[in-house]
């Protein structure tokens, strides 16, 4: 037991034996213990009361004592009140430089609850998305914000960047963000990327114009080399040179083929479309074409029910890409399996190679325009270096996703996870979950 209170008891004990010993000398001891303890009783009341007039903030009237158990606990008082003064303190300037640095960021932070309506904002919301309060403090953002892509990435509830026109901006756009930061909330970053979107524009329009610009020049040279071997006054000596002349156009000719279809892909706005696509036809197509061909062996693993809603031109570029690719790195003594099969979340186009493979730390750029993995063999095979990364734009377009295994001088294995929504049978129905 504290000592204080070993204090206190002992002058209680005192106070009561003064009582009795009076009581004993002037007789009836019983009342003179009695009044003792109801003028210790009082006294402790009023104490009790002063002290929670102290707690709630009033000065203390009754309690006078310098020492004892009521003076240290009107101190431990004084002292808890005055940390919590400075707490307090603290408190309101970590807020308002919290305040002040939020209002001074170019970005719009918006404070969400479980139902998307909103806490707080900072002055950027205001410039970017047009909010106002207290107006819009408690009113649920997908009311205020009408996008239909926001709105359904908000009931998704990941934390993918998507971008969105501007509202306050003509032709302007805006990234978006939701991020969760605890059971009930989340803070939506709205940036303004209008600049880098118009660069970004800028330079697919440049890349589609200057591809079809020379695609006509092109022709034009291709049809006189195609000319001249044929000539027979073209001497032998002249015939190397031509030759080398024509693959290098073929070459510029497949280069822009895929830039085109690149910035197509890039210009489109929103998903691909739900067109019913036979994957084991396209798959078998490509599988004849290749048949004609020397180069590693195809096989072939495809499910016969399964197929997919989508663009039946991007779909055949994903499809082709990905099995030229995995033959061109892959030896004549090799093969290359090809697999169509159902999965937990959907069904999976597999194509697996017993290739060169891929070092570990150049995975992740495979998909980059023009990123080889071996410059000069890609080259000598005719790779233009932009087939993957149309594979990544064609697959984002219908909500599937490109994974890629690797390990070098063994083979690499690339696979697009398509989603349950895309997935029907061949008789056109949707799929149920594996």
């Amino acid at each position: 037991m504290p000592k204080r209170w070993i204090t206190h008891l002992v002058l209680l004990c005192v106070w009561l034996l003064g009582a009795l010993l009076i009581g004993l000398g002037a007789g009836a001891p019983g009342w003179w213990i009695s009044g003792a303890l109801a003028l210790w009783l009082t006294s402790t009341l009023l104490k009790l009361y002063d002290l929670d007039r102290v707690l709630d903030g009033h000065k203390a009237r009754t309690i006078t004592t310098t020492s004892g158990l009521w003076a240290e606990l009107l101190a431990r008082v004084a002292r808890y009140k005055d940390k919590a003064s400075v707490r307090k303190k603290k408190y309101h300037r970590l807020l308002r430089e919290v305040r002040e640095s939020t209002g001074a960021l170019r970005d719009a932070g918006v404070i969400l609850n479980a139902q998307n309506e909103i806490q707080w904002f900072n002055a950027a919301a205001t410039r970017l998305l047009g909010l106002a309060s207290p107006r819009d403090i408690g009113l649920r953002i997908d009311n205020l914000v009408r996008h239909p892509e926001f709105v359904e990435y908000l009931n998704d509830a990941d934390d993918r960047v998507i971008y969105i026109p501007a509202p306050q901006v003509s032709a302007g756009r805006i990234s978006v963000q939701v991020i969760p930061y605890s059971r009930k909330q989340r803070l939506a970053i709205f940036r303004d990327v209008t600049h880098e979107y118009r660069l970004e524009r800028t330079r697919r329009d440049f890349v589609a114009n200057a591809s079809h610009e020379l695609r006509s020049p092109l022709t034009v040279f291709g049809g006189y080399l195609d000319t001249m071997l044929e000539d027979p006054a073209v001497t032998a000596g002249w015939r190397g040179p031509i030759d080398e002349m024509q693959r290098q156009v073929d070459r510029m000719t497949r280069i822009i083929c895929d830039l085109i279809e690149l910035s197509r892909l890039e210009s489109m706005d929103g998903r691909a479309a739900q067109e019913f696509i036979d994957v084991v036809a396209i798959a078998k197509g490509i599988g004849k074409d290749f048949a004609r061909s020397s180069g590693p062996e195809l096989r072939f693993d495809l499910a016969p029910d399964l197929a997919l809603l989508g663009d039946e031109t991007q779909l055949y570029s994903v499809f082709y890409n990905l099995i030229v690719n995995a033959r061109r790195f892959t030896p004549e003594t090799g093969h290359v399996q090809v697999t169509w099969r159902p999965s937990d979340d959907g069904a999976v186009f597999e194509v697996r190679d017993t290739g060169i493979g891929i070092p570990e730390e150049m995975i992740a750029r495979v998909t980059e325009r023009f990123f080889r993995v071996d410059p000069g063999r890609s080259r000598a095979a005719g790779g233009t270096g932009l087939g993957l990364a149309i594979v990544k734009h064609a697959l984002q377009k219908h909500d599937a996703e490109l994974t890629i295994e690797s390990q070098l001088d063994v083979g690499s294995t690339f696979s697009c996870h398509f989603p349950h929504e895309r997935v029907v049978s061949r008789g056109g129905t949707r799929q149920a979950a594996v």
